[in-house]
């Protein structure tokens, strides 16, 4: 499979029936509502009776008022306790993520593949190369639908036939077995990979806080959620409504803060206020002005060994195990880089070696020729200086195991 860079972006075509919901702020903040709303069983006895503890995702009002000793009140000014309040206070985009520390380094990641497929024109490539040998089909390539055999195997194919030199089973004079047609076989085939870029790390902090009006409905709630932590850390496993998948991490100390010095002339009020971590991250993020996330390439996979003859020496020049770059390459220019010295598309990393007679001095010196493996529009193998003789080419697909 081809690896593809940020930069390739711009030349790829993006795919027509394929989407994937996004993962951004507001799907950390509803996974880690719901966590609180439905996951975790937060109830307490009221008379008797079980009632759920409603959760609320503070605004700026109602954040106001849980920084505030006083709780949230409806519109008939009654007490709404007890209650659980959250509110999204940060969000770190550094490298380090408030010690969590970032999935991957932080420089520019490769394209990330989000799906592989068969692509549209698999159907036609496999009937050009007739992969099942059957023989008496005018839609699928064979032997019998050549016109004319004056070029071996045949150089024009019948009207409303298909024919091809591709030497395979279309070529062969023995029938081929049918047996696995219907069989899941993938070796020979025409794959579309769509990709979308590496997702965008960052660590989004709330602040929750617990309203009651009694100790025991506080120590209840608090000992439903720490009872509920998910494996060894203190935090849970949260999830998006699109299936996006979080860990959010309780911070300690829960801290307390409540009017109990002065609750005799004001309604008690007990809360308890702590801080929760969710390294997240923003993927395939779709909002007006910004261009499709996916993107699509097609690959064919197909092998080319071949021997290639030369009547001068072949030199490879390998980049030394540190990579650094050879600065002397860039003395007589401030604009090259070092992309600019890599081989272009058709060209190899061989070199030939050539022996140029110097006019004025008369002394030989030697002269590094880059081979052309092919050209881009004549399909021709030649070297820039020195003739080359392709001695055999051979073709092959390789089988998917």
């Amino acid at each position: 499979m081809v690896k593809r860079g940020l930069d390739d972006r711009d030349d790829l075509p993006s795919p027509d029936d394929f989407n994937l919901p996004s993962a951004d702020i507001e799907s950390v903040d509803r996974a880690l509502f719901n966590l609180f709303d439905k996951e975790i069983p937060f109830q307490v006895k009221i008379d008797n009776q079980s009632e759920k503890v409603p959760v609320v995702f503070s605004t700026g009002e109602r954040f106001a008022l849980t920084r505030r000793k006083s709780p949230i009140r409806d519109k008939n000014n009654a007490l709404i306790l007890p209650i659980i309040a959250i509110h999204r206070k940060s969000i770190d985009i550094s490298a380090n993520l408030g010690g969590y520390g970032t999935a991957i380094a932080p420089r520019d990641q490769e394209l990330y593949v989000v799906k592989k497929r068969l692509s549209k024109k698999d159907r036609e490539y496999q009937n050009i190369i007739n992969r099942p040998g059957l023989k008496n089909q005018k839609n699928i390539s064979s032997r019998a639908n050549f016109a004319s055999s004056e070029i071996f195997p045949g150089k024009t194919a019948k009207p409303g036939t298909i024919a091809t030199r591709r030497n395979g089973k279309n070529l062969s004079y023995v029938p081929q077995s049918t047996d696995g047609l219907l069989e899941n076989n993938l070796s020979d085939n025409i794959f579309e990979i769509i990709t979308a870029p590496y997702p965008t790390f960052f660590l989004a902090s709330y602040e929750v806080t617990f309203w009651t009006q009694y100790v025991q409905h506080m120590n209840q709630i608090m000992e439903v959620m720490m009872t509920r932590f998910s494996g060894q850390e203190h935090g849970f496993k949260i999830t998006s409504p699109s299936g996006f998948e979080y860990v959010a991490f309780i911070k300690s100390p829960l801290n307390s803060a409540d009017n109990f010095s002065d609750f005799s002339s004001d309604e008690r009020i007990i809360r308890y206020t702590f801080t929760v971590d969710v390294p997240s991250y923003l993927f395939a993020s779709q909002h007006d002005g910004l261009p499709d996330p996916f993107r699509k390439y097609e690959s064919a996979p197909i092998i080319e060994f071949g021997y290639i003859q030369t009547n001068t020496q072949v030199v490879t020049f390998d980049k030394n195990p540190e990579g650094v770059v050879n600065q002397n390459k860039f003395i007589l220019s401030d604009i090259d880089t070092e992309k600019m010295n890599e081989p272009r598309r058709g060209q190899g990393r061989e070199f030939l070696t050539e022996i140029v007679e110097n006019p004025f001095t008369g002394e030989d010196s030697v002269k590094f020729s880059r081979v052309l493996i092919r050209n881009e529009r004549a399909g021709e193998t030649v070297a820039s200086s020195r003739i080359t003789v392709d001695l055999q080419t051979t073709l092959d697909s390789p089988s998917s195991e």
